[in-house]
């Protein structure tokens, strides 16, 4: 029993730790172009550019929604519109 509890804390950990890795990678082209997530309306944005029309933006209901939402933006080559409720 004792072997079993110890390759689920090591599994566990170790999945902590992806966790972590796979958030931060997220965020690091956001920080890296010094965006700052912000509100807008009842939704948070990240918006690379002047204006939404003629940016790239991503929108979520928390900050890293958003972000996601930006990155896939990003990836994509589009912009994406905020998500209806």
């Amino acid at each position: 029993m004792q072997d079993e509890t110890y390759i689920n804390m090591r599994r566990e950990a170790a999945q902590s730790l992806l966790s972590a890795a796979v958030e931060n990678e997220e965020f690091n082209l956001v920080s890296v172009l010094g965006l700052v997530p912000f509100r807008d309306g009842n939704m948070w944005c990240v918006l690379w550019g002047e204006n939404i029309q003629d940016g790239i933006a991503g929108f979520g209901y928390s900050p890293w929604d958003a972000v996601i939402s930006f990155n896939k933006a990003v990836h994509e080559g589009e912009n994406p519109k905020a998500p209806t409720p």
